[in-house]
């Protein structure tokens, strides 16, 4: 059976499902727009990728860049779809990530298909505000619009698929019943308790030379693809000048890239919140013992994981990061701000629950957590990891809905 995945990304959320469909002899085509995609090879999958012809014009609407921009990706995969159509390359299930555009045109080429959507989000006022500094009116009928392009999607899929209810419940109600929750899947045998013996070396992207962490020094981790305002990374540094005056063998290690992923880059020339955060903080901040390894490998990431005395994880309400899923399939240490995007997550006694918004707690909580590290360092660690967010069961559903999707 032929098999496509859309995504503007790679592997990206189809990681698993593309390889256990590949390894179960279909051929699977993965059409995306990273421009390396060799760098993450997959066995069994056909990579193909998509160009946009230009760029979005400077003449439009404001309010209408984000459409303009998804028909320009939609007409990028069609076109390298149409090549593939000639060659004779005709999906059964083409799986495509939605709210981009990508899967706008997808029938006009290929009526017979069944197209699952893999939906993410649905904006909202009470959650969008987060993504902006400030979310005025005009803003807010901005974020509107962006919804257009979801509603496309969703209307010509035959079936969208979700990670989680928290996702599931920001759509309008009436599609409820279309889109079903299917998690990404946590790869438990992977993401699972581990001890870490002696010292933590990690040799992240950024790092200049291995960074070498003793057995016997407190460890402090916080992990994020971007360093933002809506995943709490102001929060976090502000929280470190007392810490590291409180506790003198306290290493701080901060994983993930110094760039904006979902919300707005501060009103500065470089666009980092990493930058302007050091600025304030200044000499408060002991450089020495806080360390910034940028991207890590999975294997350190894991280790990562599994050293750490308390892994914090920040967010505001969107969509839940898969860093705290993973680290609660580690059995991590966990320090959690409460909100409806991490609270159905952990139950209450498998996290330090805290209110990003009262720096005095964060502290608090962190030196007292930390300061117990080293007697809780005796207990055996378990997974915190709901069943049904576990790579075995995720797939298992994947393929229910599949079959129920070729019976149609």
């Amino acid at each position: 059976m032929n098999i496509l995945f859309v995504h503007g990304n790679y592997p990206a959320q189809f990681v698993h499902l593309a390889k256990a469909l590949a390894a179960d002899g279909h051929r699977v085509v993965f059409l995306t727009g990273r421009k390396d995609p060799e760098v993450w090879p997959l066995t069994g999958v056909e990579v193909r990728r998509f160009e946009l012809h230009r760029e979005v014009s400077s003449e439009i609407h404001p309010y209408l860049i984000p459409m303009e921009q998804a028909v320009l990706q939609g007409q990028a995969v069609l076109r390298v779809l149409d090549v593939l159509a000639q060659e004779g390359f005709q999906p059964r299930l083409t799986f495509a990530h939605g709210g981009n555009g990508l899967s706008l045109f997808i029938r006009h080429l290929f009526p017979e298909t069944r197209l699952i959507a893999y939906m993410e989000w649905w904006f909202r006022d009470e959650t969008s505000h987060w993504c902006f500094p400030s979310y005025e009116f005009d803003q807010r009928l901005r974020t509107t619009m962006r919804n257009s392009i979801i509603l496309q999607e969703l209307e010509q899929c035959d079936v969208a698929v979700t990670p989680t209810s928290w996702q599931q419940q920001q759509f309008p109600k009436h599609y409820k019943d279309k889109i079903k929750v299917i998690f990404d899947g946590v790869d438990t045998s992977f993401f699972c308790p581990t001890p870490v013996k002696g010292e933590l070396i990690l040799n992240g992207l950024k790092c200049v030379q291995p960074l070498h962490i003793g057995e016997n020094s407190l460890l402090l981790t916080y992990a994020t693809r971007g360093m933002e305002t809506l995943r709490g990374f102001p929060e976090f540094m502000r929280m470190l000048p007392p810490l590291l005056e409180a506790l003198p063998n306290l290493e701080v290690v901060i994983a993930g890239d110094d760039r904006c992923v979902y919300s707005q880059a501060p009103d500065r020339a470089d666009g980092s919140w990493k930058q302007a955060l050091l600025e304030e903080l200044g000499n408060r901040l002991d450089l020495g013992r806080v360390h910034f390894t940028g991207s890590l490998m999975y294997g350190e990431y894991q280790q990562m994981l599994n050293r750490s005395d308390l892994h914090v994880y920040f967010t505001r309400s969107y969509v839940t990061s898969w860093g705290l899923f993973q680290a609660a399939a580690c059995g991590a240490s966990l320090m959690v701000n409460r909100d409806p995007a991490t609270n159905y997550v952990l139950k209450g006694d498998q996290a330090y629950w805290v209110d990003l918004d009262d720096p005095q707690h964060l502290v608090d909580c962190a030196t007292k957590v930390l300061k117990s590290a080293p007697e809780r360092r005796k207990n055996i660690k378990q997974s915190y990891l709901k069943s049904e967010w576990a790579l075995g069961n995720c797939i298992a559903s994947w393929v229910e809905l599949i079959n129920a999707q070729l019976k149609v």
